[in-house]
């Protein structure tokens, strides 16, 4: 559907419109449900691709009015299939209260989402922040165009109806969740000309100050859902901009054994001693020494609040047992909680030790206390139990493969980390002789899950020995460990910069980070360099690391295209110009983008967009594996013009060398050009490098002078190939971002979305949106192009002059009878499996899908037919390789597509 040439060979666009009949059709079956859900998902399928929006938009956007339209049917089946068919295709995310909400449960108290600061979001850092910020969401504007013709097509208006009449309470709360979050969505991403008037509901609202009528009262109970909905996904967003401005690296954050939720239960630090005595005895600690009876979810909330007051935390010491029996607890020889299996609900344990570590480091009685107690002392001979050099030796140790994945073992590390991060408990493990086993099982072969787990939990905050254990395990440790180590630094390296001396020693360890980082880069194994290289990109988000990381002086050519993001990087500051300058590599890379790689980014965005699209689920890890590397999906990766043009001498450097006016002069004059893709994949790249550079503030006085907005436009609103409009939609969107490109594309009625601070989110939109989707109608092809390949028969073919290729002719067309098909197919699967030469030739191919053309055969006989053949027949038609095959001496056996 992409391009004329293709489209020719189907009606003018009505072939799409079969998927969309099932939702008008009344049930016949019991399977109606699943020919819904099938459906749903090619309609899916076509809202997510350029070609598909464009051609259901044709006809006066009649397939999109008709799916719209379909909400009114209250047919149960049907319109659940529906609401969920809309947040797929918006892409919308239910909220973690929307099965309480469904439920029948209200929303009007607080506290039934405060829990969402717990949903395991990982929290954006200041980098992460402004790599947002500059690098905008492709799919994202995709879904505002979505959202436009939905609109467009009358869906604020049919899902009001849909919760007038919803066929039950269930159906109708799912309505008001998808329409409270598509006015979330057109807040967000469409411009106030789009947005501000649907906001009020004016319909709604219309009918509920109407006195006279009976329908007010369903009016008035709508206004109330959508709004008690609105109020509860803007609270979700609070809570979620609240969790993400929290500093990362505090202790609570960045602790392995701490989960990002806090106990329910928090007691003040200021109380009285009598509160204090009746909170020991409620926590049975004193009234039992058996751990299972103690009221844990009341023990931590007491460590981390009244133990931090000097006065609580001696008269637990010296007036009662109760510190001495929580640090019994812990004492690996007891056989307590090192004998506690690992499961989750058991965790539990393991924090309330590390809370007890730091809270009893933060007074000096309870440092005084710690370093006597027998609990350090017993850890320290576990750990001797694995260094060959101490002559300790156990027939079971503790720390052994099998314990540390069934029992609570591993938590000692996560203790041993909250010691580490404090000088007091780095004195504490030098005293026991524990940095000392640090560095003997670093050197421990086969025991990789014993390094990670010590390596997941130590602080490398302070400047001390934990440092130079990671350093030892990133160069002489097994190559999963460097990777693993390699990953650590990332939470260290991305760190704000701040003024404060708790900020200044943040980004002293950051700075420690990117130069361990820097000689990862030469490390022999290319997986280790290239998980460098994204950390050390993340972190030169920052100005301040950008240049720390020049300063290191990094030397990448041996990496190649590894190392060509974090250049690109160097480039967006004047020093880092300076210095790429000096290696020639700025005008190589220029040189090389303008001949080749132009072309080759489209490839990659066009493929990204793909796979974003896809809704692939990411993999998982558990805390000991390696993290999945986070890929951004759908978003424009950099671009050398858009970097070139960060600084004045970049744009110095493109004026000389006029390759923006070539980029201008190709697009004004292949802007029409609807079959040559090579030509078509030129003018694809030339709008890319403009609309990065045009993305710039320094790079948009290079709009104006050439004028190729103008053109832009044209093909947005007039190309016949769909994907290149589709491709000018994105490049307006990243002019859209620069000032002077949002007052240039307003000349032309193009209107940008900006936040409340006035910045542009790169999203545009035409004020006459339908010239985005104004397709001519095309004319059937009556005839059989001329590109069909060679050797494909206009009518079908029964025989040929091989015997074996006659029989599978015959019994392909004995399939479609009703007697002889079950022997037909026996027949064929026996000429398969005695691998008949005839199904590696495109020459029986044809002939096969002739007869196939010319007859009615079910789907799955089809399938089956298709499959008898190699894989490679198709490869060789694809890539017009039959020709060189066609005597029938060579096949191409193994090979795969």
């Amino acid at each position: 559907m992409d391009v004329p040439s293709r489209r020719k060979l189907l009606r003018s666009g009505y072939e799409l419109g079969l998927p969309f009949a099932a939702f008008t059709e009344p049930p016949t079956s019991h399977l109606h449900e699943e020919k819904l859900k099938a459906n749903a998902k090619v309609i899916a399928a076509l809202f997510r691709s350029w070609p598909g929006i464009i051609t259901l938009s044709m006809h006066d956007f009649l397939a999109v009015r008709s799916i719209v339209s379909a909400l009114c049917i209250t047919v149960a089946q049907s319109r659940n299939v529906l609401l969920e068919l809309f947040f797929d295709i918006l892409r919308i995310k239910p909220p973690s209260w929307s099965s309480s909400f469904l439920a029948g449960r209200r929303l009007t108290t607080y506290g039934r989402v405060t829990n969402m600061k717990t949903e395991g979001v990982t929290e954006p850092s200041q980098s992460e922040h402004e790599d947002r910020s500059g690098r905008r969401n492709l799919v994202e504007h995709f879904t505002a165009i979505i959202l436009v013709v939905l609109l467009h097509a009358g869906l604020i208006q049919a899902l009001l109806q849909a919760q007038k009449d919803a066929p039950n309470l269930a159906s109708r709360r799912k309505t008001t969740l998808l329409l409270g979050e598509v006015l979330k969505l057109a807040d967000q991403l469409l411009p106030s000309a789009w947005s501000a008037d649907m906001q009020v509901l004016p319909d709604l609202f219309s009918t509920a100050s109407t006195f006279v009528t009976e329908d007010r009262f369903e009016a008035v109970n709508a206004i109330y859902q959508v709004d008690s909905v609105n109020r509860t996904l803007y609270r979700s967003s609070a809570s979620s901009a609240l969790q993400g401005t929290n500093q990362p690296g505090t202790n609570d954050s960045t602790n392995p054994a701490r989960p990002a939720d806090t106990p329910k239960t928090q007691i003040s630090t200021q109380i009285d001693e009598a509160q204090f005595r009746s909170l020991m005895l409620e926590s049975q600690v004193l009234n039992s020494t058996n751990y299972t009876k103690w009221r844990w979810d009341l023990i931590q909330p007491m460590i981390e609040g009244p133990l931090l007051n000097p006065k609580r935390l001696d008269e637990a010491i010296k007036a009662t047992k109760f510190i001495h029996r929580l640090c019994g607890f812990f004492r690996p020889f007891k056989y307590r909680f090192s004998d506690v299996k690992n499961t989750k609900p058991n965790q539990r344990y393991v924090r309330a030790g590390v809370a007890l570590v730091r809270s009893l480091l933060q007074n000096p009685e309870g440092v005084k206390y710690l370093a006597e107690n027998k609990m350090l002392r017993q850890v320290a001979e576990c750990l001797a139990q694995l260094d060959r050099m101490s002559g300790i030796v156990s027939s079971s140790p503790l720390f052994s493969p099998e314990r540390l994945a069934e029992t609570l073992v591993g938590g000692y590390f996560a203790m041993l980390g909250a010691l580490g991060s404090d000088p007091k408990g780095l004195q504490m493990m030098e005293r026991w002789k524990i940095i000392n086993m640090f560095y003997h099982i670093i050197e421990l072969p086969g025991r990789d899950e014993l390094i990670r787990a010590m390596l997941s939990n130590l602080d490398f905050t302070l400047d001390s020995h934990p440092r130079i254990i990671l350093s030892k395990a990133m160069t002489s440790c097994s190559k999963p460990i460097r990777i693993f180590s390699t990953r650590l630094l990332r939470k260290y390296a991305i760190h704000a910069v701040q003024t404060s001396e708790v900020g200044a020693a943040k980004t002293r360890s950051a700075e420690w980070a990117i130069r361990l980082l820097v000689t990862q880069l030469y490390d022999p194994e290319i997986e280790v360099c290239e998980i460098a290289i994204k950390v050390l990109e993340e972190a030169c988000n920052q100005t301040h690391y950008l240049e720390y990381v020049i300063k290191c002086r990094p030397a990448l050519d041996h990496l190649g295209d590894i190392g060509a993001p974090l250049l690109l990087r160097f480039l967006s500051t004047s020093v880092g110009y300076h210095y790429l300058d000096g290696l020639d590599y700025i005008s190589k890379e220029m040189d090389d983008w303008f001949l080749g790689r132009n072309d080759t980014y489209v490839a990659l965005v066009e493929a990204s967009l793909s796979r974003a699209f896809a809704d692939i689920p990411e993999k998982t890890a558990s805390s000991l594996d390696d993290a999945p590397e986070h890929q951004d999906y759908g978003v424009a990766p950099p671009h050398f013009y858009r970097e070139l043009t960060r600084t004045a001498e970049g744009c110095k450097l493109l004026e000389e060398k006029g390759h923006f006016e070539e980029f201008a002069s190709t697009i004004r004059e292949f802007y029409l050009e609807d079959e040559d893709s090579e030509t078509i994949l030129k003018v694809k790249g030339c709008l890319w490098a403009v609309g990065n550079v045009g993305s710039m503030e320094l790079g948009a006085p290079f709009l104006e002078q050439t004028g190729v907005v103008e053109w832009i436009v044209k093909i947005a609103e007039t190309s016949e190939v769909m994907t290149m409009r589709g491709t000018a939609v994105f490049v307006l969107g990243l002019i859209s971002r620069s000032l002077h490109g949002q007052e240039i594309l307003a000349e032309y009625h193009w209107d940008g979305k900006v936040n409340i601070m006035g910045e542009s989110l790169g999203y545009c939109i035409p004020g006459d949106f339908q010239k985005l989707f104004s397709m001519k109608p095309w004319t059937a092809s009556s005839r059989l192009p001329k590109t069909l390949p060679k050797g494909f028969p206009t009518k079908p073919v029964m025989t040929d002059a091989d015997p074996f290729n006659a029989e599978i002719l015959k019994l392909v067309t004995n399939l479609g009878n009703a007697v002889l098909s079950n022997r037909a197919a026996a027949d064929l699967s026996s000429l398969k499996s005695r691998k008949t030469p005839g199904f590696q030739k495109p020459e029986l191919f044809h002939k096969v899908m002739a007869i196939l053309s010319s007859h009615h055969y079910r789907l799955p006989v089809c399938r089956f037919v298709i499959d008898l053949f190699d894989k490679s027949v198709m490869r060789r038609i694809v890539l017009d390789e039959e020709d060189s095959d066609s005597d029938g001496s060579e096949t191409h056996e193994g090979v795969v597509v």
